[in-house]
């Protein structure tokens, strides 16, 4: 299932009815104090109620009841549950959806007590009419005699399903439900058999929080570690078990030879003892595991932004072994509090580029705040949520330019650097773009395909790192007001031709805007190399993976360094060979001479 919406109510800040919409990447945005947190926290308490617990002190200081709302939406929920192996049902059948057609379930917590417990709800579009209003709390004794009472023919359904009973009582002709927006109770009777199957497929929730420690004993690291030795102790239960028996027999007999002792001294006393293990042994808890550097250096003496960043992934690989437990709940949610928190500039880039990748997985949903112009200028804007304080009371935004100049000065982020010589903008995706281009103007110059390079004609080329994002749309809106024109140039990231990525679709938005907008034919820069450079030991396909397949020519080359190190070693004739393309009406074009003269026409 997917993550629509969160709703909030009376819990701290957000003592109103307050809507956080939830896409793949959720970004949170805004000052100490905000709120940020408490969403994270709000959904920790939701989906486990664990790592935080809902308390007392959680109610807002001015809600209006003694009740905390916690309201998580729903899309991709199951087809069919099935409820005991004589029962399924589906959710609109059970006139369980909401008025979208979406699964809302909200978890009430009662503050007359400092550990609130939950109470589960459905809130859903159901009948109200008597009779029909309280089926799904009925048991099947009272459904059959609440079935009979109405008239329905019990040639209409099965005696041994209730939702086959439910169906049979809703169908009546000429019948009234009055159906109404409530919120049905799923904590008693069939109603928690339901919720119960309806659970396993909830996502799993996993929040890392920037308050945590990060020593090599903390529990986020050891609980993944012991979970590696019990892993590497399957298997071994029958050796165990022997061990245990001999261990158990020996001791046994030391116990009664004392007690054989024991009565010549006081034979009632040693009549009334018995030799009994209190439990079976725990052979994971004898063995230690922690990770050191081939320096011998553990964890906990490395700095503090290597312990973060190790802690990080721990949390990655516990919660996909969380996930894993379950076949059935294939989908999961990361939250992460901070994760630049003593981070490298440069680490903080990676892991903003680990989140999209991993908010890009059909199984995943990535929600995280921030403080950082590093991490917040390069996050698409559609991931954007601002969270304002005023008067104690939080609220959310999402979308719109007064939204993001807000959010934009809260950050602190500027634009790049734009000299007062340039004549036109070229957003490009990032800085071996500009070697890319650079090698390509003048390529073309010396072999009279093209009158002048981009510097020639003071077209300046800026890397935003994308064109969806803050850093861009800041970016825009400085050219717009220097009043400059300006034109895109993407990677198209296509893994097949015709596939229509998010490069694609931007630069189609973007045309129908009236920008030039350009993306490559192939999949990115770097399968525009000749395999020539790598006497044809490395596939240099449309659509393959190049910087995957150079690393593995040459390992010293990274990824990142591929288009720097060789592109410059691109001769006329291989950028020709590796450029030219036929149309719809089988002409010979040449894709990168045609976008490079395009893009100096814009002056």
């Amino acid at each position: 299932m997917k993550l629509k919406q969160l709703k909030l109510k009376n819990f701290r800040g957000y003592s109103s009815d307050t809507y956080l919409e939830v896409s793949d990447l959720t970004a949170l945005i805004g000052k100490n104090d905000a709120g940020k947190s408490t969403v994270l926290e709000a959904l920790e308490i939701f989906f486990n109620n664990k790592l935080v617990v809902c308390e007392r002190e959680d109610l807002s200081v001015k809600a209006t009841s003694d009740c905390i709302e916690i309201s998580c939406i729903f899309s991709d929920f199951p087809d069919s549950l099935t409820i005991d192996t004589a029962s399924s049902t589906t959710l609109e059948n059970e006139n369980l959806l909401n008025q979208d057609g979406l699964l809302e379930i909200k978890k009430v917590f009662k503050c007359s007590t400092s550990k609130p417990k939950p109470a589960t709800f459905i809130s859903c579009v159901h009948p109200s009419a008597n009779n029909f209003n309280d089926l799904l709390l009925l048991k099947q004794a009272d459904l059959k005699k609440r079935a009979t009472e109405l008239g329905v023919d019990e040639s209409k359904y099965d005696k041994r399903n209730n939702s086959s009973i439910r169906q049979a009582i809703l169908e009546l002709p000429l019948v009234d439900l009055d159906k109404k927006i409530q919120d049905i109770p799923v904590d008693a009777q069939d109603a928690k058999k339901l919720y119960s199957s309806l659970e396993t497929f909830l996502p799993v929730f996993a929040l890392f929080q920037s308050d945590r420690s990060s020593s090599d004993s903390d529990k986020e690291i050891t609980d993944p570690m012991s979970i590696a030795i019990s892993q590497a102790l399957q298997g071994l239960e029958e050796e165990m078990n022997r061990i245990k028996l001999e261990v158990q027999a020996k001791a046994t007999e030391t116990a009664s030879r004392t007690l054989e002792k024991l009565k010549e001294m006081n034979s009632e006393l040693a009549e009334s003892l018995t030799p009994e293990f209190k439990s079976d042994p725990k052979f994971d808890s004898l063995f230690k595991l922690t990770i050191k550097s081939d320096d011998d250096i553990s964890i906990n003496k490395r700095g503090s932004g290597v312990r973060r960043l190790i802690l990080l992934n721990f949390f990655r690989a516990e919660a996909e072994r969380k996930l894993s437990e379950d076949e059935r709940n294939s989908d999961i949610i990361y939250a992460f509090e901070e994760p630049e928190t003593s981070q490298h500039p440069s680490h903080q880039k990676m892991l903003i580029e680990s989140f999209i990748e991993l908010s890009n997985k059909e199984n995943c949903q990535v929600l995280l705040t921030t403080h950082t112009p590093a991490l917040g200028e390069l996050l698409p804007l559609e991931s954007l949520r601002l969270i304002e304080k005023t008067d104690g009371v939080a609220s959310i935004y999402k979308e719109g330019d007064a939204t993001y100049d807000k959010i934009r000065n809260t950050l602190g982020i500027l634009s790049e650097q734009i000299p007062n010589t340039a004549k036109a903008i070229i957003l490009v995706e990032g800085k071996t773009d500009l070697v890319f281009f650079d090698h390509l103007c003048k390529v073309l110059k010396d072999n009279n395909q093209i009158n002048s390079t981009f510097s020639e004609k003071n077209i300046v080329l800026t890397p935003t790192g994308g064109c969806d994002n803050l850093k861009a749309w800041v970016t825009k809106k400085v050219v717009n007001n220097l009043g400059l024109p300006f034109a895109i140039f993407l990677d198209s990231d296509r893994m097949n031709e015709g596939e229509k990525t998010k490069n694609t679709k931007l630069v189609s938005i973007n045309r129908n805007q009236g920008v030039k907008a350009f993306h490559t034919r192939k999949r990115e820069a770097e399968n525009y190399l000749h395999s020539d450079l790598f006497n044809g030991e490395v596939e240099i396909g449309d659509y393959n993976d190049v910087k995957e397949e150079v690393n593995k020519y040459n390992n010293m080359v990274s990824r990142k360094k591929v288009l720097e190190k060789y592109w410059r070693q691109m001769s006329f004739d291989q950028i020709r060979q590796r450029e030219i393309f036929r149309d719809e009406s089988g002409k010979e074009r040449f894709e990168l001479t045609e976008i490079i003269q395009e893009l100096l026409d814009i002056i």
